[in-house]
């Protein structure tokens, strides 16, 4: 037995010092010796083996089924806690990924909850690399607790408590990951109260960004009876900064409060007597802002006439109820007068090209005119968008092509909320569906190539941008999809290079395609130069330094100067990202 461990862990070793990554994660996931040894591996000196290891591991987890998913967080996970303890920083860096990795989809007992929460405070607080501390943030926001206990909440406490502002965001996303996981409405008061609170330190902007980050997130979640005075304080905090000129975050606030008041609207449509309670509640104690903007959010013409006869009579000046009005959104929804003309569209070039279509074209189009949902799939689909529920909206659309229409037509005649939905749907579904059954997303491409190029709004662009790359990483027809974008990155016209880089940064996440790399490079210095182009840019290149294999470092060796220029005098933003890649770049080189 000794003897077969020894040459298993000869071989994974003489693979991961061959970076045969593939072959390990390949053998790991059929034999559970490989894994163990891996494991193993973390316990000894050399660092530059425990990151390779750490990155099989990464991979490893990926694959696994939810059940294994589960066994192994109870199995490893105080492996990788303990390991989060090292000096060097890419250990750190995979070590972090790994644990995001394994952890993904699978709630923690409070226990391991809070150690986690631990580790990362300490790393935190001992002022690592700001490449390290980078990489927390999207683990903490995969990190769920079966239960809220008393030793949980203290923990998330303290976190809320510090004067750090990377420790008390810690603190706020735990804070939402366990009222939205546990659905206890205690903790989901506690959430919002804190969230206001944090939002009143307006000189702390990027905590108060933070704070509205988390409140695009909490919208999507049932509001409950229990929580709604803290809700309504919220809503007025947002609208006070939407407000405010000068604001660097004004247009971000407004969109905010557009999707808190559309949530509070959803929750009264059914009962305005229960809002009209509320509102009357928040008046007695002379909270009149709060109870305007209630009041504005419910949309009820009668509760809005009450509410102006009520300010006249507390000699209160019905005028301000007008300017709690926020600007109209900059991309309002279709006019009913025009939905009907939603088939008369100009035709465009392409229209003109005669091609053969494809089956998969020509089932799609009958599925869709032989009718579309029934009421109850419609109804199953309008909860899994509101609640976020991946596993709903997948195995629907699997069952049901035209989940894939019925969300086309939100996309295409939709109000802002139903677009942003949509667009949250192809991302899921692009990420999570098999290479097999992508096919069902075909008719989609052109309606999100035309968001990815058209829309003035980043959030929505770079979704479609997302949900791109990920079809032409898995879609037999993903070429055409590269080739549209690397027309318009070559094009030299800004309008249309930021989609593309946009892309590309999602696109060399997950793709490693030498023609296309060395395209792209040949541009890309100008464009890492270009204030307007920079930061896309950047994330590009990132993308790029990950995935190129370490004989190819060659290539990468060129933008080391422009990134040391990046370093010294661009936006700290920028700066971070550029520290990132240069050490990305030579950890490449050293494995050549």
């Amino acid at each position: 037995m000794s003897s077969d461990k020894n040459k298993s862990a000869e071989l994974v070793k003489e693979y991961l010092s061959s970076w045969k990554i593939g072959k390990v994660v390949e053998l790991a996931l059929k034999d559970e010796e490989v894994l163990l040894t891996l494991f193993r591996l973390l316990r000894e000196e050399d660092d530059e083996l425990k990151i390779r290891a750490l990155t099989a591991l990464e991979d490893v987890f990926k694959a696994l089924p939810d059940v294994k998913q589960l066994i192994f967080v109870e199995r490893f996970l105080d492996d990788l806690i303990k390991l989060l303890e090292s000096d060097n920083d890419n250990v750190l860096i995979h070590t972090i990924r790994a644990i995001g990795r394994l952890i993904e989809g699978v709630p923690l007992q409070p226990g391991k909850f809070v150690e986690l929460a631990h580790a990362f405070k300490n790393l935190v607080k001992s002022r690592k690399n700001e490449a390290v501390l980078l990489e927390i943030p999207s683990v903490l926001k995969v990190m769920r607790p079966t239960s809220y206990t008393p030793q949980l909440m203290d923990a998330i406490s303290r976190l809320l408590k510090s004067s750090n502002l990377r420790l008390k965001a810690m603190g706020l996303r735990l804070l939402l990951n366990a009222g939205s996981f546990t659905g206890n409405p205690s903790v989901m008061k506690t959430f919002f109260s804190e969230v206001y609170y944090a939002l009143l330190e307006r000189e702390d902007a990027p905590l108060v960004d933070f704070c509205l980050d988390l409140i695009l997130e909490v919208v999507h979640y049932p509001l409950r009876d229990e929580f709604m005075d803290e809700v309504a304080h919220v809503l007025t905090a947002v609208k006070e900064i939407a407000l405010r000129k000068n604001s660097e975050l004004a247009e971000k606030a407004k969109t905010v409060a557009e999707e808190l008041e559309l949530a509070i609207c959803r929750y009264y449509s059914q009962n305005p007597e229960k809002a009209k309670e509320k509102i009357h509640e928040l008046l007695i104690n002379e909270r009149f802002y709060e109870a305007i903007d209630l009041a504005l959010a419910v949309g009820d013409g009668y509760i809005l006439k009450w509410l102006a006869d009520v300010l006249e009579e507390l000699g209160k000046e019905t005028l301000i109820v007008n300017q709690r009005i926020l600007p109209g959104p900059k991309y309002v929804s279709v006019p009913p007068e025009k939905k009907a003309q939603r088939h008369l569209r100009p035709p465009t070039i392409s229209k003109f090209i005669e091609r053969k279509k494809s089956v998969i074209e020509t089932l799609s189009r009958e599925l869709a005119s032989g009718g579309g949902l029934t009421k109850e799939e419609k109804d199953t689909l309008e909860r899994a968008l509101r609640a976020g529920d991946e596993k709903t909206l997948i195995e629907l659309s699997k069952k049901r092509i035209e989940v894939v229409f019925e969300l086309l037509r939100k996309l295409e005649n939709g109000d802002k909320f139903e677009k942003m939905d949509a667009l949250w749907a192809f991302s899921k579904l692009a990420e999570k569906i098999e290479p097999e059954a992508v096919f069902i997303l075909e008719p989609a491409v052109d309606d999100l190539l035309r968001v990815a190029h058209s829309t003035k709004n980043r959030w929505m662009r770079q979704r479609a941008s997302k949900t791109l790359a990920l079809l032409a990483s898995k879609s037999k027809n993903g070429a055409r999809i590269v080739r549209e974008f690397l027309d318009d990155y070559l094009s030299g016209d800004l309008k249309r290079v930021v989609p593309a880089l946009e892309f590309f940064s999602y696109y060399f996440e997950r793709n490693w395609d030498e023609n296309i790399a060395k395209a792209v490079l040949s541009r890309l210095s100008d464009y890492l130069r270009r204030e307007e182009t920079r930061f896309d840019a950047l994330l590009t290149l990132e993308g790029l330094v990950r995935m190129a294999p370490p004989e190819k470092a060659g290539l990468l060796l060129p933008f080391v100067s422009v990134l040391k220029e990046v370093k010294k005098s661009a936006p700290y933003q920028d700066q971070k990202l550029a520290i990132r890649i240069l050490e990305g770049i030579a950890s490449k080189v050293k494995l050549r």
